[in-house]
């Protein structure tokens, strides 16, 4: 068995500072490693006021940034309440967003990312941490009775419910038992209405607003999901998001009190002044932005995988509602461009998430994973061979280069001889950078 160091290295090469000692060398080879299999993503995903959070907490977690944006969020669309909402058409949308962060076991840091954002989440409103963050979802029944009307007719008082699954393998596995109707109750869920239920035990739900975090890995989401589930239309109603540890901490106490108290205050206003808001439209300047975007995410369907397919069928509200939860946050009756830009921004990441999992098999996912750490300055097919694959490159790897570049995840280009001497530049794969639509 070789050293961890030099084979890491060789395999992955990471950026590691001049002047390294063998620890940081060693950490960022390992992270690198971890966060091979991820898309590019496009850092206006962070331009909102969560994303500001985010910036302030993610030096001192070693979560990945997106997972816990994406756990913020959904928090804030739950805790908001009912009265801010979007309209599609004839459809109310609450500010409702689930996402399915997805990671490999360890390196994931999946649970990390939430314990970050639990603080948060707890010193902004202690009660509704206690009375409104759950797990445990087991049947369709279980989650109605949670609605359901009482004896007089009256509803809970709060209809609020943030369900976190650490483990939502097992509710995979809990959803395909013979009865089972947590599928349907799901969709209606997501929809915020009406969850009764006509079985023995009947319950009448009229009203419900349930946001869901839920936690896998790769190869136990796919080795579980059949196409019955996707056809079902309950997981294209998730935001699929690739995560990986960000960076090796082992002596992090995670963000100051101090910090977290600060950002807990901020946003504990800006939640109850957003909660009373009402139908939330768009600025002069959205208006066209948001028609490019409609027009993007509802042409994005075709030539993928089918199960890429059902994920990105929803984009279109998923991002709308995304960019309402910004505009609540920022007490603005009206989504502007910025709000869209960054929901945008994350419903693409989650759309190429979908695309790595289900269509890049995992060493087409790295190598453009390595592509991309070069930059500007691209990678030649030398580099390629010699450092990504150790100097044993695979027989197809033409027509990987050639997948990637027609995927749009990489372009080619030229750069100059090294020794500065005349000759025939050098051809490189650069990767190519999430675009800003406008």
């Amino acid at each position: 068995m070789t050293s961890p160091a030099r084979p890491l290295r060789q395999v992955y090469p990471p950026d590691i500072p001049p002047g390294a000692d063998e620890f940081t060398a060693r950490a960022a080879a390992e992270v690198a490693r971890a966060r091979a299999w991820l898309p590019t993503a496009d850092t206006t995903m962070f331009d909102c006021y969560l994303g500001q959070i985010v910036r302030q907490v993610e030096p001192t977690s070693e979560a990945d940034p997106i997972a816990i944006l994406a756990s913020l969020l959904a928090f804030a669309g739950v805790h908001l309440g009912q009265g801010p909402h979007v309209r599609a058409g004839d459809d109310p949308h609450p500010l409702l967003v689930w996402p399915l962060v997805i990671g490999h076991t360890a390196t994931g840091k999946k649970g990390t990312s939430w314990s970050a954002a639990r603080r948060i989440i707890h010193d902004t409103d202690p009660t509704f941490t206690t009375a409104n963050v759950k797990s445990g979802l087991t049947s369709g029944e279980g989650l109605a009775q949670r609605f359901a009307l009482d004896d007089d007719g009256e509803a809970p008082g709060d209809l609020r419910l943030l369900v976190l699954e650490s483990e939502w393998g097992g509710v995979m596995a809990k959803m395909k038992r013979d009865g089972n109707s947590l599928n349907a109750i799901l969709r209606q869920a997501w929809e915020g209405g009406d969850l009764s239920t006509l079985t023995v035990n009947a319950r009448i739900a009229p009203e419900s607003h349930v946001g869901i975090v839920a936690h896998i890995t790769p190869g136990e989401f796919k080795s579980k999901l059949s196409d019955a589930d996707m056809a079902g239309g309950t997981y294209n109603r998730f935001l699929p998001l690739a995560v990986a540890w960000s960076k090796a901490l082992p002596l992090s106490q995670g963000a100051a009190p101090e910090l977290v108290r600060g950002i807990a205050t901020q946003l504990e206003k800006r939640l109850d002044d957003g909660g009373r808001l009402g139908v939330i439209g768009f600025t002069s300047t959205a208006t066209p932005v948001w028609r490019n975007l409609y027009l993007e995410f509802n042409t994005d369907t075709t030539g993928h995988h089918p199960h890429v397919q059902q994920f990105i069928s929803r984009a279109v509200p998923n991002c709308l509602r995304i960019a309402a939860i910004h505009a609540a946050l920022d007490g603005q009756h009206a989504i502007h461009p910025e709000h869209l830009h960054a929901a945008a921004a994350l419903v693409r990441y989650s759309i190429a998430s979908a695309r790595a999992l289900f269509t890049d098999t995992e060493t087409p996912a790295r190598l453009a994973a390595y592509i991309a750490e070069a930059g500007d300055t691209g990678r030649t097919r030398t580099e390629i061979n010699r450092n990504h694959f150790a100097g044993r490159p695979p027989k197809d790897l033409t027509a990987m280069l050639t997948q990637l570049v027609d995927a749009g995840r990489i372009t080619t280009g030229t750069r100059p001889r090294a020794d500065g001497k005349p000759g025939k530049p050098s051809e490189v794969y650069i990767a190519r950078a999430p675009t800003r639509r406008t």
